[in-house]
């Protein structure tokens, strides 16, 4: 049987890499070497099991709930944040919208704080991890880290009551009928990884997120958000 998880089709050439951000040899290596690991692995990880035939997102949304399942919460996790990251890059940047950049500035106070507030949290994080804009279920934006390879959508459990039995989320999930993580849905994402950064920048990590943009594909952004608004 053909694998279920394929490779997505990047929106720009590979071997032109994304300038001035990412050179093309980090492209190479983000797409076609690690994220083709990561889809590997998954793949090998959920044959003939009950993730078989599950959507990437369904499958780190149901393996993040069970501890046994850790390192398939991993891969899948981080194959789906670097193809997230990756789709929102361009070659041929258009400004925000004026619709995008209302929205964001009502938000944050202004789109330039906005972005100082992006660049200040992903600097801060302490090895490898991810700096988010993420929407909530009432539409309100704001930035948050996540570390190591977790998504956003399942960063924060939504229930802490000490008095549920189970080790698991899915046991509190079943127990009170609520959702096992809070509702955050990602519309841009910048890999803080090493891999990500340290081809073209070495321990240069401020001009690694000033790059980044001058290649953030703004309309990606603004579908994002549209659809984020409508689930």
């Amino acid at each position: 049987m053909a694998a279920y998880h394929q490779m997505a089709i990047l929106p720009f050439k590979a071997e032109d890499g994304v300038a001035p951000f990412l050179s093309p040899q980090s492209i190479d290596f983000l797409h076609n070497m690690r994220q083709v690991e990561l889809i590997n692995n998954v793949n090998e990880m959920t044959a003939g099991t009950a993730f078989e035939g599950k959507t990437l997102y369904d499958t780190v949304y149901a393996s993040s709930q069970d501890p046994t399942q850790a390192a398939l919460a991993n891969n899948a996790s981080q194959a789906w944040n670097i193809d997230f990251f990756l789709q929102a890059l361009t070659n041929d940047q258009q400004p925000p919208s004026g619709l995008l950049q209302q929205t964001i500035s009502q938000n944050f106070g202004s789109f330039e704080r906005f972005q100082t507030v992006f660049n200040a949290n992903a600097l801060s994080i302490f090895g490898n991890g991810w700096t988010w804009l993420v929407m909530n279920q009432g539409g309100k934006l704001s930035v948050m880290n996540t570390y190591s390879a977790t998504c956003p959508f399942t960063a924060i459990p939504s229930n802490n009551r000490d008095d549920v039995q189970g080790v698991t989320y899915s046991t509190i999930q079943r127990a009170h009928s609520q959702r096992p993580f809070v509702k955050l849905l990602p519309v841009l994402g910048l890999s803080m990884w090493q891999e990500a950064f340290l081809p073209d920048y070495g321990l240069d990590r401020q001009s690694y997120v000033n790059n980044f943009w001058n290649v953030v594909n703004w309309q990606t952004v603004d579908e994002r958000m549209v659809t984020s608004g409508n689930k």
